[in-house]
């Protein structure tokens, strides 16, 4: 019985201290949850998916702005897109934006370190005949990229 109760409370003391442990935050990890942040403002680059699409995208003052630049698309695109993202590596961001006017919502990984893109969109969410629900997964490679200095 005394082995039992030992054991018990050599475990609760374990998972108490852990647990503490846990939920501590180390010095760079500063993050303000819910501010948007604006990381790859300056930044310019070029796209090209996988499906031979493409895309010229650019970040200024906390905005995104995009044209297809090859594809059925082609000259189609977006501007003065309030965009946030997050640092989530060395030259590694996350980044989303919501186009509210035709009903669109982005989520883009940029690896500038491996020149990729991974996209998961939601197109036309509000499902409507003219512009029916559609979601896109893509990867691609990225060139022209121009970072500020």
């Amino acid at each position: 019985m005394k082995t039992k109760l030992a054991a018990f409370i050599c475990l609760v003391l374990f998972s108490v201290g852990h647990s503490f442990g846990q939920s501590s935050t180390t010095e760079e990890n500063k993050f303000q949850f819910g501010e948007p942040e604006h990381f790859l403002d300056g930044y310019t680059l070029n796209f090209q998916y996988q499906n031979a699409t493409a895309i010229h995208m650019e970040f200024n003052d906390g905005l995104a702005k995009y044209e297809w630049v090859a594809g059925p698309a082609k000259g189609n695109g977006n501007q003065d897109i309030p965009y946030r993202s997050l640092k989530i590596g060395e030259n590694l961001y996350l980044v989303n934006w919501h186009e509210t006017g035709i009903k669109d919502y982005l989520t883009i990984v940029f690896d500038f370190e491996k020149m990729i893109v991974h996209s998961s969109i939601i197109i036309g969410y509000e499902n409507k005949p003219e512009r029916t629900l559609k979601t896109v997964f893509r990867s691609g490679i990225i060139d022209h990229l121009k970072i500020p200095e």
